[in-house]
């Protein structure tokens, strides 16, 4: 891909024109392969920090009614823009209350779409 920009500005009958050129090549390839190993890493630390905040309700809520537990995964999901809802709203609430470890997986971003 070439771009170039040229620029004139308006001037007075014995003023010169000033125009300016540039160009650059872009490597599109190697653009994708940065965007896809950032926004996969993106991904692997919102997992990891989920992954650790949940580890937090655990060790708070073990024991608690589900009830008590459903507010504040709610609220860790919606942070971050996401949500969570029934069944797995209280599956989680359950596991957290029991004393299970929930843990988050990314998985590779799937970018053939």
């Amino acid at each position: 891909m070439r771009i170039v920009l040229i620029t004139d500005r308006p001037f007075a009958a014995r003023e010169p024109v000033t125009a300016m050129s540039s160009s650059f090549d872009f490597n599109e390839s190697a653009f994708r392969s940065l965007i896809e190993n950032e926004a996969q890493a993106a991904i692997n630390e919102l997992a990891a920090r989920q992954t650790g905040e949940l580890d937090e309700l655990r060790q708070h809520f073990t024991g608690h009614p589900i009830e008590e537990i459903k507010p504040a995964l709610q609220e860790l999901f919606a942070k971050d823009g996401g949500s969570i809802t029934e069944p797995e709203l209280s599956d989680w609430a359950q596991l957290i209350s029991d004393g299970t470890r929930i843990q988050m997986s990314p998985q590779a971003i799937d970018w053939s779409e």
